[in-house]
C-alpha cells in the first residue's frame, strides 16, 4: 500500500474544524503529503420549490469574489493556528449544486487519496454523519476517514 500523498478536508468553520484540521495535518506531517484545505461557498437558499428542489439566489459576481477572499482568509487563519506546514494548500470553490457533489468533483480533479471528515457521533436523519459527509463518503474514489468528535 503505498502513503498518501494528498489529502482533503473540506472546512466549514464550525467548531469541530479545528480538530478535523490538526488530525489531518498530523495524517500529512506522517506520509509528508499534501494537505488541501477545502472550502465550499453556496449561493444563499430560497427556500424549497415544488418537486424537492430548492429555488437559489445567485449571487452577483463582486460578491462572490469577496466571498472567496473571506473563506481563504478563514482558510489561512486556521492552518496558521494549527501550526499548518507549507505543504497546506488552500481552496475556495463555489457549488453549483450540492456542496458534497463540489467537494466530490474537487477530489477527482485533483488526485486526492484521503479525505478527512468529522463525526460528532450523533446520528442525523439519514442514520449516519451529515448529509455532506455522507454523501461525500458514497461518492469519493478514495479513502475517507471521519474523526470522531466527542462533545
Amino acid at each position: 500500500m503505498k502513503p498518501y500523498q494528498q489529502i482533503l478536508v473540506p472546512v466549514d468553520f464550525t467548531k469541530i474544524s479545528n480538530t478535523i484540521v490538526a488530525r489531518a495535518n498530523e495524517l500529512a506531517n506522517f506520509y509528508q503529503a499534501k494537505l488541501t484545505l477545502l472550502n465550499v461557498l453556496e449561493d444563499a437558499s430560497l427556500g424549497n420549490v415544488a418537486f424537492g428542489g430548492t429555488n437559489k439566489l445567485g449571487m452577483p459576481p463582486a460578491i462572490k469574489q469577496n466571498q472567496i477572499n473571506l473563506a481563504t482568509e478563514k482558510l489561512r487563519k486556521l492552518a496558521d493556528n494549527l501550526g499548518a506546514g507549507a505543504n497546506v494548500a488552500l481552496e475556495v470553490t463555489y457549488a453549483s449544486g450540492k456542496p458534497s457533489d463540489a467537494i466530490i468533483e474537487f477530489v477527482k480533479q485533483n488526485g486526492i487519496e484521503l479525505v478527512v471528515v468529522g463525526n460528532s457521533g450523533k446520528k442525523s436523519v439519514l442514520g449516519f454523519m451529515g448529509s455532506t459527509a455522507e454523501a461525500t463518503l458514497k461518492g469519493v474514489p478514495c479513502d475517507v476517514m471521519a474523526v470522531r468528535i466527542m462533545d
